[in-house]
């Protein structure tokens, strides 16, 4: 099984939940009281999760047993309101270019006097640390990068209904979501963050990711919002720009297994026709080139659909590709859990 990542805050019109609820385990326990919150710092975003309780109101009933002898009540059922606590975990993210308002909002909304340590992860949890440290007045406890991710993909493919699902673009049904299951291992985890990341057993990686989709489409279009540049991408027609198969061949290629449609070259159009090409169709053959390359940039449909194609075509339908609504918070997740366990230890 191949785990990518996740699905962007607007995916056909829903919204990705910003909070999941948490497992009644025992290392949340000591956390009711407390104000606990991790952060993951990449190459271009902040990514914060925190965590709060709620407390509602629950309607329970009580069924009699009026087969006894004894029984001395007609009732069937009685309904009882009882208060109820539910831990949940909440997500919120930053461009680093506005990474001083990610501290702002911590230091007003988070930090209390009893908040000594900031669990930090990622390559920028370095770089910002000094800012990070003066800003808040809080020690910079900085985390594994790689070991939080694992554990944050761990704990939300284990624990977390609706997490994981396969996108199907043209199905009834987009998103198919896939039940919790203990026992997921082994699997592949592929990351994207500005650069990219592939797990296993072994470790490699690529600087061709998520921040070169960014960048080179900021070059290209002049467009420097992350969001606009998907927009566009989904509006563009690839074709365009990319040289295909059958522009070459007349049709498909039969002996090889090449269809006509397929990619022959990204952007190749581009060195030889005499004419200028859209904003959207150079970023949706941008996307395409990125992410039939590193199999990997899942933060719009758009380009779920790309990674579903490219996977299932390269493995022939062996590996199946499925996507997680939280992919971008996974290393926040896995620090915060760190955190949590170390605070269960002090209390044991």
């Amino acid at each position: 099984m191949a785990e990518c990542g996740g699905v962007d805050s607007n995916r056909s019109g829903h919204t990705m939940d910003k909070s999941i609820t948490l497992p009644p385990d025992e290392i949340f326990r000591n956390l009711e009281n407390a104000k606990r919150f991790a952060i993951d710092i990449g190459g271009s975003l902040t990514k914060l999760a925190y965590y709060s309780t709620v407390q509602h109101k629950v309607a329970k009933y009580d069924l009699f047993d009026h087969t006894a002898k004894e029984a001395t009540s007609d009732k069937l059922y009685e309904i009882s309101v009882q208060e109820e606590v539910t831990a949940r975990l909440h997500f919120i993210k930053f461009e680093n270019a506005y990474i001083e308002t990610c501290l702002d909002f911590i230091k007003d909304h988070l930090v209390n006097t009893e908040t000594k340590v900031i669990k930090a992860t990622g390559g920028g949890a370095h770089k910002f640390k000094e800012l990070i440290e003066r800003k808040l007045g809080l020690k910079v406890d900085k985390e594994d990068e790689m070991t939080c991710l694992i554990k944050g993909c761990n704990f939300v493919l284990k624990n977390i209904p609706h997490e994981a699902f396969v996108y199907a673009k043209h199905a009834d049904s987009e998103f198919r979501f896939q039940t919790t299951n203990p026992d997921i291992f082994p699997y592949l985890l592929i990351n994207i963050g500005s650069g990219v990341s592939i797990v296993k057993v072994e470790l490699e990686g690529s600087s061709i990711g998520g921040g070169t989709f960014w960048g080179l489409g900021a070059l290209l279009t002049k467009t420097k919002r992350f969001d606009e540049l998907l927009q566009l991408a989904s509006k563009g027609q690839h074709t365009s720009v990319d040289m295909l198969v059958k522009d070459i061949y007349g049709g498909s290629y039969g002996c090889l297994g090449l269809t006509g449609d397929l990619i022959a070259s990204s952007f190749g159009k581009s060195a030889t026709a005499d004419k200028e090409f859209s904003k959207e169709d150079m970023a949706k053959s941008l996307l395409h080139m990125i992410s039939n390359d590193i199999g990997q940039l899942a933060w719009h449909p758009v380009t779920m659909h790309t990674i579903t194609y490219s996977i299932n075509f390269f493995t022939k339908g062996e590996v199946q590709a499925l996507f997680l609504r939280h992919e971008g918070y996974l290393g926040a997740i896995g620090a915060f859990l760190k955190g949590a366990e170390e605070d269960s230890k002090k209390n044991e």
